[in-house]
């Protein structure tokens, strides 16, 4: 690589720093027959300005490398004007050498030199003019002057120093930055080529990836050796290929943070670089108009863009990107509630548990309620920020039952479970795994909201008779497959619902206004689920003619149901313990045994197949006197004539003016959103995203057990 341009090519390069030399007695060096180099520390007084701190040429006849008069070299003979410096530097070209400016712009350069180039209001050519003279030294001199070497440090010493000046110019910022690389590069001029030990932050402008990166990943390729993390994320934010989304720029401690853990866990010690046949270079175009675009061509490996290691790190930060989406936008939405617990319970898992100032407190109260199991919702409250004290809206119960699960912990009512948003009053706290459901399927609604109607009629009468309760949930854990998890919830349901007591008054007044089909289809529907192993109870011919006359229909119909429900004679029986004076008479010999009963699988299928509708229709009933401001909207018929949002059918324009009403929704809220549209929920969350995406390039939804809504792109659609 010399003055005229050409290649540079390192002998080897290693991560590791030689000792550096030690520098001779600063003395000026000649660089041509009249002109010289005055080297760091020295003084020189020129055209009656004493300048100290050296680091310039001087003289003339030093030629640059296209045959003219090197810009940076200071002609003492050239006149000056110091009566009317041009301070402003108005009169200096796009790029200035020191023959061809005016007397006015010489006098005011160097004077500018000889206050220790450090005032910050200096017109930015000056600046250049004096940077001109580093780039020589290392890019020129170096090759044929072996104590340039000695140098090096201090002129990257004072290149940063000049960047802490004047570093707020964009120009100047880039090919300094640069300039220090290629230092980096060059080490101590022995022809090791030293890399930091620490790779360059991952911050900033992420378009352009720093010579020293590309360096050190080559350097691991060739070694054998992982890539440690802080490098493979660094390598991951200037990657031309991995883009950085909203989490990563608007919470990069915690991205840092579950980065780290993430990796450790898919790569131990670090990822494996195969070393690729290309070699690095590394091209550097000075600033100086003088020198001529240099190519760096390094003996390591060019491995920026491997194709196989490029697709593992593109999946760990969509990952880690993904899993704090949710928490981003919350930080996004409430930048001044840091550190509380709706902010920790949108961490994911492995940042929470960091966390523990935060969660502890709760985390203890936990412990040491679980045994006890019934608790005043209050005391549970308290631990939350809500906008109306010991009451949670729907968002803040969604909130705060979110982060008991992930603690380990359930807690009924769960809105999320179809249950209402926290207030004063009876809760049931039970300990609950990591398999625990988070929403409530079609199946588990339909049980709770029968369950509901049990307990309401068991009430009426002045109690709840855990018998009539056993045989139903005995009976529905087969009916609707309900998973183990399912029925832990549904115990401590149970004994909520018997605790906190469910009221007729009101639930007469909505079952009054259901047609006499609708109250037919929940009561069939409650027979259907009491015969569905073929054996009905008394306790549960009790509560199903409780049932019928609450909705107004004959309680004498009720064994003729259960008859049409039973595949052959209903079994009504007390299972009763008795002694051997009363056993029943043995089998007669040669008569077969009755074949045990079997669930009818069809007949099973079919019910569930109903399931959503008529829990649905169960909701109905259940809806709380005092509507929350978040409730969901009913999904009211649109007018015919109403105009669709372009590229979406009419059911589908329904549910985006739908989504309106407010920002996020749970996704049991989601669900019913789009069954009243007519809708499948997932189906529905991929049209609407997709007719967003294509006309606004964004999506209109987003989360998991929380969606929220985009409101700018929502705008967009509608508009």
């Amino acid at each position: 690589m010399g003055q005229r341009g050409g290649e540079w090519d390192g002998a080897r390069a290693d991560r590791r720093s030689a000792t550096a030399p030690a520098a001779p007695r600063p003395v000026l060096h000649a660089v041509g027959p009249q002109a010289v180099w005055v080297p760091p520390g020295q003084i020189l007084d020129v055209a009656g300005h004493r300048i100290p701190g050296g680091m310039f040429y001087t003289g003339r006849g030093l030629h640059d490398a296209h045959g003219g008069t090197e810009p940076a070299l200071i002609d003492p003979g050239l006149p000056i004007d110091p009566a009317r410096p041009d301070w402003d530097g108005g009169s200096l070209p796009y790029w200035p050498s020191y023959t061809q400016i005016l007397p006015g712009a010489r006098a005011a350069y160097l004077a500018w030199l000889a206050d220790g180039r450090r005032y910050a209001q200096a017109p930015i050519g000056y600046v250049f003019l004096y940077f001109y003279g580093l780039e020589r030294r290392v890019l020129s001199d170096l090759q044929h002057d072996g104590t340039v070497r000695y140098e090096l440090a201090t002129i990257a010493a004072e290149v940063r120093r000049l960047l802490g000046v004047y570093g707020e110019n964009r120009s100047f910022r880039t090919y300094a930055t640069d300039f220090l690389a290629v230092l980096d590069l060059i080490g101590d001029g022995s022809g090791t080529v030293a890399v930091p030990d620490e790779p360059p932050p991952a911050a900033g402008d992420c378009w352009s990836p720093p010579i020293t990166l590309r360096l050190g990943l080559g350097c691991f390729a060739r070694d054998g050796e992982p890539v440690p993390v802080e490098w493979a994320r660094t390598w991951a934010w200037f990657h031309p290929a991995i883009y950085a989304r909203t989490p990563q720029e608007r919470c990069p401690d915690e991205f840092r943070e579950l980065f780290a853990i993430r990796y450790a866990q898919r790569f131990g010690d670090g990822i494996a670089i195969s070393s690729g046949s290309r070699q690095l270079t590394v091209g550097y175009r000075p600033a100086s108009a003088g020198i001529g675009d240099m190519t760096l061509r390094m003996q390591v490996p060019d491995v920026l863009e491997e194709p196989a290691v490029s697709a593992r790190l593109r999946d760990l930060v969509g990952s880690v990107t993904d899993d704090l989406d949710a928490y981003s936008r919350w930080v996004g939405r409430h930048p001044d509630k840091r550190g509380s617990l709706a902010e920790a319970a949108l961490l994911p898992m492995e940042l929470l548990a960091g966390r523990t100032g935060q969660v502890d407190p709760l985390r203890r109260w936990c412990e040491e309620n679980l045994e006890r199991g019934l608790v005043d919702a209050t005391d549970l409250i308290r631990f939350w920020e809500t906008a109306t004290p010991h009451k949670a809206t729907k968002a803040e119960s969604v909130g705060l039952v979110q982060l008991l699960g992930r603690l380990g912990f359930g807690i009924e009512p769960d809105v999320r479970m179809g249950g209402a948003p926290l207030s004063a009053g009876p809760a049931v706290l039970f300990q609950c795994g990591p398999d625990a459901p988070t929403s409530a399927r079609p199946p588990y609604l339909a049980v709770t909201l029968l369950l509901h109607l049990a307990v309401a009629v068991g009430l009426a009468d002045g109690e709840v008779s855990a018998v009539e309760q056993e045989h139903l949930v005995g009976h529905v854990r087969h009916a609707f497959q309900l998973t183990a998890a399912e029925m832990d919830r549904l115990a401590a349901h149970i004994r909520w619902l018997t605790a906190t007591g469910v009221k007729l008054t009101g639930l007469k007044r909505r079952l009054a206004g259901l047609t006499t089909a609708a109250k037919r289809d929940i009561a069939d529907f409650a027979v259907s689920v009491a015969a569905v192993d073929g054996v009905v109870s008394p306790a549960e011919v009790t509560t199903l003619t409780k049932i019928y006359k609450l909705l107004d229909l004959d309680g004498g119909d009720v064994f003729g149901r259960l008859h049409d429900a039973v595949s052959g004679p209903v079994v009504v029986r007390e299972r009763v313990t008795v002694d051997d004076e009363y056993r029943l008479p043995p089998r007669p010999a040669g008569q077969p045994a009755r074949a045990g009963f079997a669930l009818d699988d069809a007949a099973i299928a079919a019910k569930l197949a109903d399931t959503a509708s008529v829990s649905a229709l169960l909701a109905t009933i259940f809806v709380d006197d005092d509507p929350q401001a978040d409730a969901v909207p009913a999904a009211t018929p649109q007018p015919a004539a109403e105009p669709v949002v372009v590229g979406l059918d009419a059911a589908h324009s329904r549910m985006v003016r739908l989504l309106a009403a407010k920002p996020s929704w749970s996704r049991p809220e989601f669900d019913r959103l789009a069954a009243g549209c007519g809708l499948l929920p997932a189906g529905a969350l991929d049209v609407l995203n997709e007719a967003a995406l294509d006309r606004l390039g964004d999506t209109v939804v987003d989360g998991d057990e929380t969606l929220h809504v985009n409101t700018e792109i929502l705008e967009g659609l509608l508009g």
